[in-house]
C-alpha cells in the first residue's frame, strides 16, 4: 500500500508529542527507545472508513469508578450514548510505549476530531487509572492536559480501591502486576500490556488497540466505520 500523506499541523503535533514522552522517561532512561508507530506517521495507508467491519468482539465491563471531582460514578453513565475509546493507564508510567503513548495518541485523536463535529459530538474518551493507591481524583485532573476543549470529551477516572477496581481489570482482559526491586520492595512500576479498547453504543468492545496498532489515523478510521450505525445496530 502506498504511504499516507499527512498535513504539516499533524506532524508537528507528532514531534511535540514524542518530545514530551521522551522527557517523561528521562530520568529512568536517558534514550528511550520509541517502537510504537503511534508516535510518527502511518507508513500505510488505512482502509477507508466504512470499507469494513467491525464485529463485536465482547461485551464492554461495567465498574465502580470516582469522577476527577471525585465523585462516585458508574463507568457505564459515563459512557453514556457515545462511542467511546477507554484507555488504562497510571499516571507514574514511564515507558514510552506504555501510557504516555496513549494519552499521547488521545491528544492527537482529539485534535483530528475538532476537525469534525459530527463525529467529535459522538464520541468520549476515558483515561482509567489502574493504580488507585496513587492515582487520586487529584492526581487525574493534574494528568490531564492543559490545553481543554468542550467540543472533544475526555474523562480522567479512578476508582476508590482495587476492590472495585479489579472487577473492570477483569471484565477487560487488563491485566497489571506491581513490580519489585531485588529487596523486595515495591518500586512504584507496573508491568502492563497496553490495550485501549473502542466501544461503541450498545457497550460492546469494537476493537482492541495494542502499542503497535494505536495509531490516531486507525482510531478516526474506526470511529467514523462506527458512527453511521443506530443504537441497536
Amino acid at each position: 500500500m502506498r504511504p499516507m500523506k499527512q498535513a504539516r499541523p499533524i506532524r508537528v503535533l507528532l514531534l511535540l508529542a514524542a518530545a514530551a514522552a521522551s522527557q517523561a522517561v528521562s530520568a529512568h532512561d536517558p534514550r528511550p527507545e520509541i517502537l510504537a508507530p503511534g508516535w510518527g506517521l502511518l507508513s500505510y495507508e488505512a482502509p477507508a472508513p466504512g470499507t469494513y467491519r467491525l464485529p463485536p468482539i465482547m461485551p464492554a465491563a461495567d465498574g465502580r469508578v470516582l469522577r476527577e471531582d471525585a465523585t462516585p460514578a458508574h463507568l457505564f453513565d459515563l459512557m453514556g450514548d457515545r462511542l467511546v475509546l477507554l484507555s488504562f493507564v497510571y499516571t507514574r508510567c514511564t515507558d514510552v510505549n506504555g501510557c504516555p503513548l496513549a494519552k499521547a495518541v488521545f491528544h492527537l485523536l482529539r485534535a483530528r476530531l475538532k476537525q469534525h463535529p459530527e463525529l467529535a459530538g459522538s464520541t468520549r474518551l476515558i483515561s482509567l487509572s489502574f493504580d488507585p493507591d496513587n492515582d487520586t481524583p487529584e492526581a487525574m485532573r493534574a494528568y490531564r492536559p492543559k490545553t481543554e476543549d468542550d467540543r472533544v470529551e475526555w474523562r480522567f477516572l479512578t476508582t476508590r480501591d482495587r476492590a472495585d477496581l479489579q472487577p473492570i481489570l477483569d471484565g477487560y482482559g487488563q491485566y497489571t502486576l506491581r513490580e519489585y526491586d531485588e529487596h523486595g520492595v515495591y518500586t512504584g512500576e507496573f508491568a502492563h500490556l497496553l490495550r485501549v479498547f473502542l466501544i461503541d453504543r450498545e457497550r460492546r468492545v469494537r476493537n482492541i488497540y495494542s502499542t503497535g496498532f494505536l495509531h490516531p489515523d486507525i482510531l478516526m478510521n474506526d470511529l467514523e466505520t462506527l458512527l453511521p450505525e443506530s443504537p441497536s445496530g
